[in-house]
């Protein structure tokens, strides 16, 4: 599961966004969720986002990738590819 928070007023929150729905469409077996900071602050707190965007990903359940503000999508993505294959075949 890739579960990312960000703004409504946040560009690069809008084209993390974009890339991991458009990645998406073709590993169907990933989850992914977008949660907005705004309107969900208690959620934001209890994961300790402080800074946007901030993506997680959980591999059976395990926190196994936490990113915030400037890092490359391109790595998140290819590790969970790898994960994916190990799990799925």
């Amino acid at each position: 599961m890739i579960l990312q928070f960000g703004f409504e007023s946040c560009a690069p929150c809008k084209a993390l966004q974009n890339r991991i729905k458009t990645w998406n469409q073709a590993h169907p077996a990933v989850c992914y969720a977008y949660v907005t900071v705004s309107q969900m602050p208690e959620l934001s707190a209890q994961m300790g986002v402080f800074t946007v965007p901030t993506i997680f990903v959980y591999v059976e359940g395990k926190l196994t990738i936490q990113q915030s503000g400037y890092f490359s999508l391109e790595q998140v993505l290819n590790q969970i590819e790898k994960y994916e294959y190990l799990l799925l075949g």
